[in-house]
């Protein structure tokens, strides 16, 4: 991207733009990532969630190496799906929980002796068409190495941690830069993958990637940190630390909470600060430092992580109406609260020192429970469903629970996620006996009993889903089910659906189920159910 020719109207509100092109020196690189061959365009019938923006992946890029499966993916912050494409292309580089790409030559003049250069970009948050695959905002990042490039020693590693996608048509791409001295030992070249790898997220976006020569004598923030940068419970004390350089500045100051650090700066450029109170959860600071007509910014954050619910459990399940029913968990300890839905149960008392407790409950029809953990602002949850089992009418003509579906192996998922929204289990190109099927991947089915990913812990309890040109038909009659006169009711459960992409999904309006009653004289009685 050129970000000249870009707007970012929150950031120019807050003037971070103008922070960095105060401080820039002569520019030695740049990389925009628009050079981005051989994309395999979206992969799907939708754009990147929560944004829509154009989506690709296996792309090339000249001057880069790439690995990590699915490399190089790719967003176009420039256009939104679906098509025509309205503006030039303007590509940005995801980084999936194992991709990384690699200069392929150093930058001369890189790594002068004594010399400080300035790495600029742009980041933001990532995801591809699975909301599930988000990075988390907390912990999920970009991590830059500069290697030497004679070796391939790492020489200086930078993590940025990013915020998730904002909102349609805002990726909430947002300036960082990073500061390192050279030490005369050879040109350097860029390394760029994952903060936190192999966890099933992307880790973020990059864009406009720069590297220059900071001109001597200029106001620079070369450090500033934050001890600890991940807290063990919320309002921990935090020490800042910095170095900056161009001193004496106009004003030097840490947002949120505007503290002036000016005077908590020595003559070096060398200063620290205890915050006594921390954040109550996961926060980023930014050191703004001033002089005459330059500013320059330096950002650090300090995490809070949720409580980790390393377990929680539902037993017996199925059960019988009637029957009690006991959920367990396990927490990390520090949790503020402990909450169990529906029925805002507050479970903190029976919760003992290890973190470890339980209730009974007695559900009077299926329910799925839901532990929300809480310290300080940071939140995490877990699910546990009490699959309350429901016997058939004994009087009924015919019954069908489509519990008797079978498919290949590699048909159950079909990919890394459950279906959007719930997280059940899912399988396609299925058959079930006494029924023929027609439709692209019939059928397809949802477990109600149990979410991804396994083990499956419950007996499955498969429903199953039409998809928008699937049919189903039963291959046999039902002996006595259309007597002369006399009044039939068919019963059922119904929902809506969805399978991996939330652009699938049923609208809730005028989507829905047609059951379609057939004799053998091949008369139709449809009706029509909206879910």
């Amino acid at each position: 991207m050129n970000q000249r020719n870009r707007n970012y109207p929150s950031l120019l509100a807050s003037g971070i733009l103008a922070c960095l092109s105060a401080k820039a020196g002569a520019q030695i690189f740049t990389e925009d990532f628009n050079g981005i061959t051989e994309l395999g365009l979206n992969g799907g019938p939708v754009g990147q969630d929560t944004t829509t923006h154009d989506l690709g992946f296996g792309g090339n890029l000249a001057g880069w190496s790439k690995s990590g499966s699915g490399t190089i993916h790719a967003v176009d912050t420039a256009n939104t799906w679906p098509g025509p494409t309205a503006n030039p292309p303007n590509w940005g580089v995801m980084i999936w929980q194992n991709n990384v790409i690699t200069q392929s030559a150093g930058i001369a003049g890189s790594n002068d002796s004594g010399v400080d250069y300035s790495i600029d970009f742009l980041g933001a948050g990532a995801v591809y068409e699975g909301a599930d695959q988000v990075n988390n905002g907390t912990t999920d990042g970009l991590r830059i190495e500069v290697l030497r490039a004679s070796d391939s020693a790492v020489l200086h590693t930078f993590d940025q941690v990013v915020a998730q996608p904002i909102g349609v048509g805002d990726l909430g791409l947002t300036p960082y830069s990073f500061n390192y001295t050279g030490d005369g030992s050879g040109d350097i070249l860029f390394n760029i993958g994952p903060v936190n790898a192999d966890q099933g997220r992307f880790q973020g976006t990059i864009d406009d990637l720069e590297l220059s020569v900071v001109p001597a004598g200029a106001i620079n923030i070369t450090s500033f940190t934050a001890t600890p940068d991940t807290l063990a419970d919320s309002e921990d004390a935090v020490t800042f630390g910095w170095t900056v350089t161009g001193m004496p500045l106009d004003s030097l100051e840490i947002t949120p909470g505007n503290i002036d650090v000016l005077g908590d700066t020595d003559g070096a450029g060398i200063g620290s600060f205890l915050l006594a109170t921390g954040p109550e959860g996961t926060t980023e600071y930014t050191l703004t430092a001033i002089k005459g007509g330059d500013t320059v910014t330096r950002m650090v954050t300090v995490t809070l992580p949720a409580p980790e619910i390393t377990s929680f459990t539902a037993s017996p399940s199925p059960l019988a109406l009637g029957e009690d029913f006991t959920l367990s968990w396990q927490v990390g300890l520090s949790a503020t609260t402990l909450v169990i839905t529906p029925g805002d149960i507050d479970v903190s008392g029976d919760t003992d020192v290890s973190g470890a407790g339980s209730i009974i409950v007695n559900p009077t029809e299926s329910t799925t429970y839901t532990l929300t953990a809480t310290r300080g602002t940071s939140i995490s949850a877990a699910n546990a469903s009490a699959i309350v089992e429901t016997p058939p009418n004994p009087n009924a003509l015919a019954y069908e629970s489509f519990d008797g579906l079978t498919a290949p192996e590699g048909n159950f998922n079909g990919a890394p996620a459950g279906q959007v929204t719930t997280t059940h289990d899912l399988v396609f190109g299925a058959n079930l006996t006494e029924w023929t099927n027609s439709g692209a991947g019939t059928l397809h089915a949802v477990d109600t009993h149990n979410t991804w990913p396994g083990p499956t812990t419950n007996p499955p309890n498969w429903g199953v889903m039409i998809w928008q040109d699937n049919v189903i038909t039963q291959t046999a009659g039902t002996p006595g089910s259309n007597d002369s006169g006399v009044a039939y009711n068919i019963d059922f459960l119904a929902a809506g659906a969805v399978y991996e992409q939330a652009g699938q999904v049923n609208d809730g309006t005028t989507d829905g189920l047609r059951i379609e009653a057939v004799s053998y004289t091949h008369l139709t009685l449809p009706t029509i159910y909206s879910v």
